[in-house]
């Protein structure tokens, strides 16, 4: 029996340096039911022609469609449109799968079938690839571990490219929401948690990376704000509040650091 099919969509825009590194860990997983639809938004620096590469040695797994988009929250909004799999999720052009995630996302799935969505660990990386922020990093995995609706209120603990949905989860609940400049999976997140936590995945999935052109270096005080009012949204408990108010302070921080 083939295992549930995996759809990933891939918004894109001028990721040269990194866009062969994610496409090779996915291709690595040697997952036989794929499926990846990037999205790219007109690169200009060299992306495209390496994703060519790949659409050709690899059609039947890779789908592309280059052109000029409203930013990466359209991008991964209309290929998850597309998207025929059973089990969806996206990840950056700069980011990176660890191997045989799909397999432990999957195993998740098929023992798990009601659930509506799945969170596994992750690592943070620097521009070379270097695994940074380690400290950041447990902290998530405790929170993760202790997987509560009010764990997740005080903080975004969730590695999103560790994160995967139902294809019935999106149906219901989706679109992701956002701005012009990026995509707020945590709005996502905070309403699936409103009605059910993830399936937890005890392993390493993704690579989360972080460099100088990352939005969360470049635009972290628009970011900051937005999850600010998304929060607020969801929850009007002053002790959560404080928290939140207290872990955002916390990621300024780091994010000077890294």
């Amino acid at each position: 029996m083939k295992p549930p099919k995996i759809s990933i969509v891939i918004p894109s825009f001028n990721k040269a340096n990194f866009i062969g590194q994610t496409l090779d860990s996915i291709i690595i997983q040697k997952y036989s039911n794929l499926e990846v639809i990037i999205q790219d938004g007109g690169s200009a620096d060299g992306t495209l022609e390496i994703i060519k590469k790949y659409v050709r040695k690899y059609p039947e797994i890779f789908k592309l469609e280059s052109k000029e988009d409203k930013g990466q929250l359209d991008a991964i909004n209309k290929g998850l449109v597309k998207a025929s799999g059973e089990i969806l999720t996206f990840i950056n052009a700069d980011d990176v799968y660890e191997p045989n995630a799909f397999g432990f996302v999957a195993k998740a799935y098929k023992e798990n079938p009601d659930s509506l969505w799945f969170a596994g660990r992750g690592r943070v990386i620097s521009s070379s690839g270097k695994e940074i922020a380690k400290a950041v990093t447990c902290y998530k995995n405790f929170l993760l571990a202790l997987n509560s609706s009010f764990c997740l209120l005080t903080t975004n603990y969730l590695m999103q490219p560790s994160v995967f949905i139902t294809r019935k989860a999106w149906q219901k609940y989706g679109p992701f929401t956002g701005t012009t400049d990026f995509v707020m999976e945590y709005d996502f997140w905070l309403k699936l948690a409103a009605i059910s936590m993830p399936v937890v995945v005890i392993r390493n999935i993704s690579e989360f990376r972080i460099e100088q052109t990352s939005k969360t270096k470049t635009i972290s005080g628009d970011l900051l704000s937005e999850d600010w009012r998304v929060v607020n949204k969801y929850t009007k408990n002053p002790f959560a509040l404080a928290l939140h108010k207290l872990n955002n302070l916390g990621r300024v921080l780091v994010e000077k650091l890294v």
